[in-house]
């Protein structure tokens, strides 16, 4: 498919799969078992991130940043080059989310994970991406590439990045969870 013939409408109907994918997503990792997620990553590195900030952050500001994502890529209203990039963005962002985020974590031990039952979404809608807008990533490789590399990056960072702020607030730091064992008390609170 060659995204410079695909309809306005149909571009807006893959823009809707895309935000309601995020959005059921970030809703599961919010209120699935064992959710909201930051606690499950902050459980892992022993690290409590207060309620506010996880939501604020893994929450609001993902979805958004993620939806904003989709509109830049999709719809391509910043020009070719930008598309580009966002479209390797959003796959590599779907991808890395699926494997960092949710399936090793919970082939590791770290259960249950909110949102692991929507990640075939996310790989549906990476396959997806990659075929209907093949020509315009293989139109300009380079940045398809460096796109993908920062989607992979943006779920990357997350556990280690939790684990540096250990060093900046120590007063957050708490016991790590063991993994095969249940999420620590403190980290899953009402």
């Amino acid at each position: 498919m060659d995204a410079s013939h695909i309809s306005m409408p149909f571009l807006a109907l893959i823009l809707a799969a895309d935000i309601a994918i995020t959005c059921l997503h970030s809703r599961q990792e919010l209120k699935g078992e064992g959710g909201p997620l930051w606690r499950n990553f902050g459980a892992i590195v022993g690290f409590e991130i207060p309620d506010r900030w996880g939501f604020l952050i893994f929450t609001a500001a993902l979805t958004l940043t993620l939806s904003a994502i989709g509109i830049v890529g999709i719809f391509g209203a910043l020009g070719p080059a930008c598309s580009t990039f966002a479209l390797g963005m959003l796959i590599g962002a779907r991808l890395s989310d699926t494997l960092v985020s949710h399936v090793l974590l919970h082939q590791l031990g770290y259960r249950p994970n909110p949102g692991l039952c929507s990640t075939p979404l996310y790989v549906l809608e990476a396959l997806f991406i990659a075929w209907a807008f093949q020509h315009s990533l293989a139109a300009d490789p380079g940045l398809a590439k460096a796109g993908l590399i920062a989607g992979i990056a943006l779920f990357v960072v997350v556990l280690p990045g939790l684990w540096l702020l250990r060093l900046v607030f120590p007063r957050q730091v708490r016991p790590a969870w063991t993994r095969w064992q249940p999420m620590p008390s403190w980290a899953s609170k009402q």
